[in-house]
């Protein structure tokens, strides 16, 4: 029993490690990576569940410099701050790293934002000679799954992933974490600058 939780702690541990360190953005593809990496077969007692990863990260980060850690934590929730003023138009929430506090290096700043028009975030950010890359994200609503755009595009070398949602404000309110399948935590400017206050 005992080599048995050790190797699904193990591979939670390495997942955790991926995820901070090499910038992994899915539990699922980082905690396959860590199995493989370990030699864990995909037997269910050796896959942890995503909250035990949700743990190991949060042990992991402990476990760092916290000087360095809390500087790039730091970074990215001003460069988290900076984008929502500047669209502040769009109700933009901060979720995601930057806001439970475990984002790493490579981790991406993530903000959800409202528009009636995707085109209206797109033609903003053009105004300002600001490049991006299009893509989309399936994302589960409540019941639902469904694709929305994605916009990704870098401040400082660090990528900030910009998620719009129909401005009706339904699907963004009840979007899911693709991670744990719990309800999405998110900030809005005025919380995002109570936290960064509050910071050493």
């Amino acid at each position: 029993m005992y080599i048995e939780k050790n190797l699904r702690q193990l591979v939670a541990d390495e997942t955790a490690r991926l995820l901070y360190e090499e910038g992994y953005r899915d539990y699922r593809v980082a905690k396959q990576k860590a199995a493989q990496r370990l030699g864990a077969d995909n037997q269910a007692k050796n896959q942890p569940s995503n909250e035990e990863i949700e743990q190991a990260l949060q042990d992991y980060v402990q476990l760092l410099d916290q000087a360095e850690h809390q500087a790039n934590l730091k970074l990215h929730r001003e460069i988290a701050l900076e984008a929502m003023e500047f669209l502040q138009p769009f109700q933009p929430y901060l979720t995601g790293s930057a806001l439970d506090g475990t984002a790493g290096p490579l981790s991406a700043v993530t903000l959800h934002l409202s528009a009636n028009r995707a085109e209206d975030v797109l033609f903003h950010l053009e105004e300002q000679n600001i490049p991006f890359q299009i893509q989309e994200r399936k994302v589960k609503a409540g019941k639902k799954q469904d694709y929305f755009p994605l916009l990704r595009l870098y401040v400082d070398n660090v990528e900030v992933e910009l998620m719009i949602f129909p401005d009706d404000g339904r699907a963004s309110m009840s979007a899911l974490n693709s991670m744990t399948g719990k309800g999405l935590k998110r900030a809005d400017t005025k919380r995002l600058q109570e936290i960064l206050a509050a910071m050493p």
